[in-house]
């Protein structure tokens, strides 16, 4: 059910990155016929510099996977400090150096070096078209409204470079991609132009060592995106614990945040939704039974009918889950899919009576995935259901309790992922009939 990218689209996705990628071979040629290397020890100077802030970067997850390092200051004192050509010239080198050491594939490799060659090259000619000093001299009170517009470009340029290779090779919206995984990086663009600034200001050609000063202040606020960074994914880890420990006070159920966040996860996909959505529904799943911890061992584990207090009592779990993770930022959304989890598309679950669409879908998704696992799954009252007599009962109760999409979405994961087939169902399904 994976929608069929069209060749010609497939193509252009290719087509661009080559674009990009060897865009840098013209850029850079041009360069070396252009720059004074009567200079060298100050494009050395500066070519590690940039290699040495370039060659560690750390990995944030906010949004998506991305790499952050703490390159842009070095480029930007570059930008606002060296001519066009020995900037580009410089961080192309520099890039190239550090992507190779880096071991990624090729493609990659070579794409991160054109996207900043060009980023480098719209962003020097924007700063001294708009900057009003000396070409030679740099002021801060005429030339600081030049350096912020530059940064904005650089910010864009970058951005929408990355952003539409993503999108091409995802099943994600360029939208998406550009606002929601570059926002914080854009309080970190700008966050460390104060940096850049001081650098220019303190910058002596006769004695370029000067600058390195700043690299303290430099690390610092890289470090503080890398302390926030970890302490996103931390918040994630510890949930997950959570939700284990939860799985584990009963041993029918132990895993079952496992399996419901990875059917989840799938049943997404199957969706075609883009990958931050699969990614909230997917972290919601594996925690949408968080707020049992509230709940005794002895109603969780009774063997026998609940009563109706008890009952009540069950019901609070989503609730309580949810207060849990609304504030929390990893599950801006993915908390509303673990408070309404066991609504149903007739408007009688819980906790709010919600009927039809007006449930989150991720909530939708997860009431499935959830209700197969526990129709599979050992409980103290029945032993697991066999596959195709679980997947009888989502047909069954499809449009009632259940999203009908949703059901025949999961119905094609069992298939692709999980051995089912449709034929012996149907058998099964018809002898059972016969009995009955």
């Amino acid at each position: 059910m994976y929608k069929r990218k069209t060749d010609y689209l497939s193509k252009l996705k290719y087509v661009y990155v080559f674009l990009i990628a060897f865009s840098f071979v013209p850029l850079v040629t041009l360069a070396s016929f252009r720059i004074d290397f009567s200079r060298w020890y100050i494009l050395l100077f500066w070519l590690l510099l940039e290699i040495a802030a370039d060659i560690k970067p750390f990995r944030t997850i906010i949004y998506f996977h991305m790499d952050a390092t703490l390159s842009f200051a070095v480029q930007m004192a570059m930008l606002i400090l060296l001519d066009t050509w020995e900037a580009i010239w410089i961080v192309t080198i520099a890039t190239l150096i550090t992507e190779i050491f880096s071991c990624k594939q090729w493609y990659k490799a070579f794409f991160n070096v054109g996207q900043y060659a060009i980023t480098l090259l719209v962003a020097s000619i924007t700063f001294n078209s708009l900057k009003l000093s000396d070409s030679n001299s740099f002021d801060i009170i005429q030339d600081l409204p030049a350096v912020l517009i530059t940064v904005l470009i650089y910010y864009m340029m970058n951005s929408l470079l990355v952003s539409v290779v993503i999108a091409l090779f995802s099943n994600n919206k360029f939208s998406t991609i550009f606002f929601n995984s570059y926002k914080v990086l854009a309080i970190f663009y700008f966050s460390n132009t104060p940096i850049s600034i001081a650098a220019a200001l303190l910058y002596n050609e006769q004695r370029p060592y000067t600058v390195l000063i700043l690299l303290p202040s430099l690390i610092m606020a890289n470090q503080a995106l890398r302390w926030y960074d970890n302490l996103h994914a931390q918040t994630i880890k510890t949930l997950n614990v959570i939700a284990d420990i939860v799985d584990q006070r009963d041993k029918y159920t132990y895993s079952h945040s496992l399996r419901v966040a990875e059917y989840a996860q799938k049943i997404a996909e199957e969706l075609e939704l883009s990958s931050d959505i699969v990614n909230e529904i997917e972290a919601a799943g594996r925690v949408h039974d968080l707020g049992k911890i509230a709940i005794s061992d002895f109603i969780l584990n009774k063997p026998d009918k609940l009563t109706k207090e008890e009952y009540e009592k069950i019901k609070e779990h989503p609730v309580v889950g949810y207060r849990i993770l609304k504030n929390l930022k990893p599950y801006k959304n993915g908390a509303k899919f673990v408070l309404h989890h066991h609504e149903r598309m007739n408007g009688k679950g819980y906790p709010e009576g919600l009927s039809g669409y007006s449930i989150p879908l991720g909530a939708r998704i997860i009431a499935v995935a959830d209700s197969y696992d526990a129709m599979t799954s050992d409980r103290p009252y029945r032993s697991a259901l066999p596959q195709w007599l679980a997947v009888e009962e989502l047909k069954k109760y499809s449009g009632i309790q259940f999203d009908p999409a949703v059901v025949k979405a999961f119905i094609e994961v069992l298939k692709r992922d999980y051995g089912y087939n449709e034929n012996t169902n149907e058998a099964k399904a018809s002898l059972k009939s016969e009995n009955v």
